[in-house]
């Protein structure tokens, strides 16, 4: 299984970013299908996504849940 890390938004979405190959997706260099959460890095801002779309938002005054 590859690792990633989960980076959980305040807007309560989740982005994954590659952190490690597995043995066997390193020889290929391409990540297998199988997801290990490494480690999950809560930020207290919104994503992109959300941070366009709402703008006026004010996205750091939301309580964690």
């Amino acid at each position: 299984m590859c690792k990633y890390y989960a980076h959980a938004y305040v807007c309560k979405h989740v982005a994954y970013i590659l952190a490690d190959l597995c043995q066997p997706a390193a020889r290929i260099q391409t990540p297998c299908g199988d997801i290990q959460i490494w480690q999950t890095i809560r930020l207290d801002i919104a994503c992109d996504e959300c941070k366009s779309h709402l703008p006026e938002r004010s996205w750091r005054k939301l309580p964690r849940t």
